[in-house]
């Protein structure tokens, strides 16, 4: 024991903070970067597919529609544990502004179509959702709970 233990989570941990290119194929970093945090924090499995799921769909949509064709830019993804057993990821761009939160719920009447259900994932694994601009572009603030899940 170091004597600096606490049950209290790092506020900056190591690792904290994912830079991508506005290319497609980066978002195979996402799932081995999110994969090291998981390990280091204790992140549950399931929690750890729906940070998965929510950041890969976030961030493709920032490069997809966000960023005009052939447009170079950059998505950062930051990481924090405010409290144990709650995740925080932010993602941030330089993309036209664009709040993913104002899009409808999909009809759930409507034959399934891919495409389209991104925004639903979002609210379906998220514990907290917060868009915001910023001078320079879009922040969506993603908090996932493990409160009640098996560990």
């Amino acid at each position: 024991m170091t004597g600096r233990e606490t049950d209290q989570p790092e506020p900056n941990p190591p690792g904290a903070m994912l830079s991508l290119q506005t290319r497609l194929s980066e978002i195979t970093r996402l799932p081995v970067w999110i994969g090291e945090l998981a390990v280091r924090h204790s992140i549950p499995r399931e929690i750890e597919f729906a940070i998965n799921v929510c950041l890969e769909e976030a961030v493709s949509n920032v490069i997809r529609h966000g960023y005009g064709e052939g447009e170079i830019g950059e998505v950062t993804v930051h990481f924090t544990q405010p409290e144990k057993k709650f995740f925080e990821f932010t993602v941030e761009d330089e993309a036209r502004r664009f709040n993913p939160l104002d899009s409808p719920a999909p009809d759930s009447q409507a034959p399934l179509r891919v495409g389209g259900q991104g925004v639903h994932f979002l609210r379906h694994f998220a514990t907290q959702l917060e868009y915001s601009v910023t001078p320079t572009g879009n922040r969506l603030r993603m908090v996932f709970s493990g409160e009640n899940s098996g560990t």
